[in-house]
């Protein structure tokens, strides 16, 4: 099995999720690094998480195949129980830390969720003491519904904007995993993904937090020794010096449109 087919398998698997869920799906948010993927897939790519730069150079981290979701459930314990019951009758096992459930699929490979809830939400203890996620207010507060073809079916979900998705990358680098590169580059795909002007227009819509999230993000990616852009470099190791250099000031350029 490619990683592709793989991939693919897990999206059908979610596919049937939220089929599952009815209308409590209307309050489950895709986030993490799984949002690129379906950006990516929407534009008619395969879902891998990867860049070219105008210049030509592409840097790549694979694919994404833990979803994390996140759930708006107003603390309803007719929902709680309902997702539960639909996680235990696809197959799914709570793991030892409480936010993730896990399936072996038909292909053998394991599947994993992630759950998370908004900060200082009841709900988090009420359904699997789900990870507190203290931005998740700004990405509920502005979701978006997208639906694309997985298998020759129809995939909706719902994805934060870019203000949302930012918001939440930027501060898992900034306070929950700062030593790791993978959310400076996840945020530099999106922002060369979805373009300079749909996220400077969600940063505008988004007010005082979104100006300051700007700001943050400036300072992350402010010149080729700023650690954003030192990050995304770690994904180019194998690339010449020259391509490198070229890499950085691409990320430098892209978040200077901002």
């Amino acid at each position: 099995m490619t990683d592709e087919e793989r991939f693919d398998e897990i999206l059908e698997e979610l596919r049937e999720l939220l089929l599952d869920l009815g209308d409590l799906s209307f309050s489950v948010m895709l986030i993490g690094g799984q949002v690129l993927a379906m950006e990516s897939r929407l534009r008619g790519g395969t879902g891998v998480i990867s860049v070219e730069t105008d210049t030509g150079t592409v840097v790549e981290r694979g694919f994404s195949f833990e979803p994390d979701l996140l759930f708006d459930l107003d603390g309803s314990e007719f929902m709680a129980g309902r997702l539960l019951e639909v996680l235990r009758e696809r197959g799914f096992k709570r793991e030892a830390r409480d936010f993730r459930w896990s399936k072996t699929m038909p292909s053998g490979q394991t599947m994993d969720l992630d759950l998370f809830a908004p900060d200082g939400s009841e709900v988090s203890e009420l359904l699997t003491r789900m990870t507190p996620l203290p931005d998740a207010r700004i990405a509920l507060g502005r979701r978006r519904l997208v639906s694309l073809k997985v298998g020759g079916k129809s995939l909706s979900i719902l994805l934060p904007d870019a203000a949302g998705f930012l918001s939440m990358k930027e501060r898992a680098k900034r306070e929950l995993r700062p030593e790791k590169a993978k959310d400076s580059f996840d945020m530099f795909v999106y922002v060369k993904l979805v373009g300079t002007e749909a996220v400077r227009a969600s940063l505008q819509a988004a007010g005082e937090d979104g100006r300051a999230l700007r700001d943050r993000l400036l300072t992350l990616f402010w010149n080729a020794h700023s650690k954003g852009v030192q990050d995304v470099l770690t994904y180019a190791a194998s690339h010449e010096d020259e391509e490198r250099a070229l890499l950085a000031q691409a990320v430098v350029d892209l978040f200077a449109e901002l």
